[in-house]
């Protein structure tokens, strides 16, 4: 499974994209390095971008945020077990959001959240219908 991973800012530094991969062992979580990066080109020009492959055999969760003009962040969370997302998350105006998937899985969403220190007032995990 290939999912793209970017870290990248403008010259201005108005605005921002930081993407995350983290890696869930039983109760332990942990940010996953890969060993391969195919280099590509970043939506931003500071910075660096790639396509990674994950193995099927672990859960990840994976953290697509995008800063912008007004230094407000909103972005996207998905949890991946066996190469499939389990659950999709919105992040907007510092609450957590469940698009679809496994609402059990969003206990380990507020944990790497918890762990990043970033802000979530709220999480809704009522199905979008």
């Amino acid at each position: 499974m290939e999912v793209y991973l970017e870290n990248s800012k403008s010259k201005s530094g108005k605005h921002a994209i930081r993407t995350l991969i983290f890696v869930v062992d039983n109760n332990n979580i942990y940010e996953y390095k890969p060993t391969k990066v195919r280099k590509v080109n970043g939506i931003y020009k500071v910075g660096e971008a790639g396509i990674i492959d994950l193995p099927n055999d672990k859960t990840f969760v994976y953290i697509y945020l995008i800063k912008n003009l007004q230094n407000k962040v909103k972005g996207k969370v998905i949890v991946y077990s066996g190469g499939e997302p389990k659950l999709i998350m919105n992040y907007r105006k510092l609450k957590l959001k469940l698009i679809k998937g496994d609402k059990n899985y969003s206990e380990i969403v507020k944990k790497i959240f918890d762990k990043l220190n970033i802000p979530v007032k709220k999480i809704n995990l009522k199905e979008v219908k």
